[in-house]
């Protein structure tokens, strides 16, 4: 569904056969997903979601393993 505040469409992807050795969602769907709800939304004129906003590290967190 997008956008996240007042969705206006839904979108579905089914990739029948993936080749490439790719097929969990995240690698063969979600790039088709992402493109279509992008194009779909620039040509209806739909605003982006102004309270949702992309998380930026701005500082190198030393992970222990």
């Amino acid at each position: 569904m997008a956008p996240i505040e007042s969705p206006r469409i839904i979108v579905a992807v089914m990739i029948d056969e993936p080749s490439d050795g790719q097929y969990y969602g995240g690698l063969a769907a979600a790039p088709v997903f992402s493109e279509v709800v992008q194009q779909t939304l620039r040509m209806m004129g739909v605003q982006p979601d102004m309270s949702v906003k992309p998380q930026i590290v701005t500082q190198a967190v030393e992970e222990s393993f």
